[in-house]
């Protein structure tokens, strides 16, 4: 798939929309999606690829316009189209009720001109799991291609980059808004702390310019007037896509910084190569991390290899098919089509780590690792009945 193909695409898409010749549903799958899909290499003739209409059983029968499969059947994608302003909350809402029952990682409804990303799985109100919306005829092309390229195209769907991406933009944007609603309550009516604050380094910047300096009053005035105004970061999404196939889109912080900043309360992190990644919760990390090894070794022999190293009594753990892993329930997909199943304590997250480290040559500790409250987790805290509760916030 090339950018340029696709941007082809969106652009007759445009057309149609503005001609008015998209009226009904069908339309918008025929003459929008359907063009859109193919050029993102799903092939909507395999019906190994795609699946129309696809089945979801409930308290009622509900079928998925589109269904998009990864390599061992699974489903990777689903798909809502809906006819031209019938977006509502409904339609939101049941694709996150049957795309949960399918286990399912992406999620998309579209009306042919918006386009809504979910992440079905990860937790909040079904507002909160909103990744991005795109307005064909309100973005520029080439931003519209970046964010259908991004979660939809074939590839990174089937590797897993796409939910990653989707889960990542997902977690700064829920942050990117808790740091807007906090410092907006903050300057709402701006507390004296906050204005003796700006004050003095006001005070201390005229100093350093050799400017001559005001009275405490009147400094505290013109400070309290400017802060109370409020601030705003600006459109939250607007900077989330970063572009595909950059070198780490997890990456928080590079090696070349002498010191990592700290990363929020509750996440996980973990360091590998010099990247400081920055997860969610420990399954993301154990799915990342795991994931980040066998794209380091680059060969189907390392997942062989960790199958028998952490494969249970009645369970393999990892698996070419989610039903390898004996719980495809809570499988989650890991880049050469392997799957990986999560339903484990965080301290068997973190043995398998180390043994999938073992089998990549490399020391978990130290070319691999995981931090706690920016202490390392090791193998002998692993270990350690009493502290393995506290190895990784849960």
């Amino acid at each position: 798939m090339s950018n340029s193909s696709l941007a082809e695409a969106i652009e007759q898409a445009c057309l149609r929309l503005e001609e008015g010749s998209v009226r009904t549903e069908a339309d918008v799958r025929n003459i929008i999606v359907n063009p859109i899909l193919g050029r993102l290499e799903w092939n909507l003739a395999d019906p190994g690829s795609t699946k129309r209409e696809y089945a979801v059983t409930g308290r009622k029968r509900f079928f998925f316009d589109y269904a998009l499969l990864s390599g061992g059947g699974a489903v990777a994608a689903v798909i809502e189209a809906k006819a031209p302003g019938q977006m509502d909350e409904n339609a939101r809402d049941q694709l996150l009720l049957y795309a949960m029952k399918t286990s399912t990682q992406v999620g998309l409804t579209t009306d042919g001109r918006t386009w809504d990303f979910y992440v079905p799985l990860e937790g909040g109100t079904s507002a909160q799991r909103l990744v991005r919306s795109v307005d064909l005829l309100k973005a520029e092309v080439e931003e519209a291609a970046g964010v259908l390229d991004r979660y939809l195209a074939r590839d990174r769907v089937l590797s897993g980059k796409a939910h990653r991406a989707a889960a990542d933009d997902r977690a700064r944007l829920a942050l990117q808004r808790l740091v807007e609603a906090g410092w907006s309550d903050l300057l709402s009516g701006p507390s004296d702390e906050i204005v003796k604050t700006v004050a003095s380094a006001a005070r201390r910047a005229g100093k350093k310019e050799g400017l001559p300096l005001p009275n405490a009053r009147s400094l505290n005035v013109v400070v309290r007037s400017f802060v109370g105004r409020g601030f705003s970061f600006g459109e939250p999404a607007a900077d989330l896509a970063a572009p595909a196939g950059s070198p780490s889109e997890r990456v928080v912080e590079a090696g070349g910084n002498p010191k990592a900043p700290s990363a929020p309360k509750g996440t996980a992190v973990w360091t590998f190569q010099g990247e400081r990644h920055v997860e969610t919760n420990p399954t993301d990390l154990y799915v990342a991390a795991i994931g980040r090894l066998y794209e380091f070794v680059g060969d189907e022999g390392f997942y062989r290899q960790l199958r028998e190293k952490i494969r249970g009594r009645k369970r393999a753990q990892i698996a070419e098919s989610p039903e390898g892993t004996g719980a495809p329930k809570y499988v989650r997909p890991l880049p050469g089509g392997w799957h990986l199943n999560t339903n484990l304590s965080t301290r068997d997250k973190l043995r398998n780590l180390e043994r999938a480290c073992e089998v990549a040559g490399i020391a978990f500790g130290s070319d691999l690792v995981v931090e706690n409250d920016g202490e390392r987790v090791t193998r002998k805290r692993i270990l350690r009945p009493r502290e393995s509760g506290r190895a990784l916030a849960r």
